[in-house]
């Protein structure tokens, strides 16, 4: 690693869902710039493992923690095995978060039930876990992941709990200052391997898209990365949308003209 870029040498970092996807380019990101970071997942074990064996060959250093979120006291308990083995933590990212788009006419209260308690009631309670250490630091960040569909009425429970994330984001934000920002990363559709293999798909989204192209992974780490710096100290409370431009609002070219 770099010196530059070593900026949050120190620091312990939690990501949820950081197995694969984006939460891995995170852990990755934070891992570059310094941090010790505590990769999460569920059962995906050996992705898990494959995480914190790339990180030590980048130099850095990490630790795996499988813990099932859907539990509430597995999930409350989280923060404190991360400072156990780790030291305090500093940097919390909320990215794990199920995704469901079942209509709600025919959705089972047991996916309702893991959609929330990942995406919204796991970022609180992990918050709520993370600010007495944090504070008694005198530094933190909390990184909350929504998404667009949080903007979108069309993807059920999903975007409710992430509309919901981006109020709870301010809401901390306001309670937690002025030691520890909070704030949320809200990307749209993510490039993947995933998303390659779903081409009319991943047309219609790029022709809806400014940008003409999705956001990349490593672009969403480094935004969240950025967040921890202290470049970013004043900023706190905010949604930062990355999604080429896709949901910005629109309507259609009248082509009036006017007459002198």
């Amino acid at each position: 690693m770099s010196a530059g870029e070593c900026d949050l040498n120190g620091k312990v970092a939690l990501v949820t869902g950081s197995s694969s996807g984006a939460g891995a380019a995170i852990a990755l990101e934070l891992a570059r710039r310094g941090a010790r970071v505590a990769v999460h997942c569920r059962r995906a074990l050996s992705e898990g493992e494959s995480i914190v064996a790339h990180i030590a060959a980048i130099g850095g250093k990490a630790t795996l923690f499988p813990v099932d979120l859907r539990d509430p006291e597995a999930a409350a308990a989280l923060v404190c095995q991360v400072t156990e083995r780790l030291g305090a933590l500093g940097i919390l990212v909320n990215n794990a978060g199920p995704y469901s788009d079942t209509p709600f006419r025919s959705l089972p209260l047991s996916e309702w039930e893991t959609v929330m308690a990942v995406n919204l009631r796991t970022p609180y309670q992990l918050a709520q876990s993370a600010i007495t250490g944090m504070e008694r630091m005198g530094w933190g960040r909390i990184i909350n992941v929504s998404a667009t569909s949080a903007y979108a009425r069309s993807h059920s429970v999903y975007g409710l709990a992430k509309e919901a994330l981006i109020h709870l984001t301010q809401c901390l934000a306001l309670e937690f200052a002025p030691l520890v920002t909070v704030n949320a990363i809200v990307p749209g559709q993510i490039a993947s391997e995933r998303t390659d293999t779903m081409g009319d798909y991943k047309a219609s989204v790029v022709k809806e898209t400014p940008m003409a192209r999705l956001v990349t992974e490593q672009e969403v780490a480094r935004m969240v990365a950025f967040l921890c710096t202290s470049e970013f100290s004043a900023v706190t409370g905010q949604s930062i949308v990355m999604d080429g431009g896709r949901s910005l609002p629109r309507t259609l070219k009248l082509n009036l003209t006017t007459t002198g």
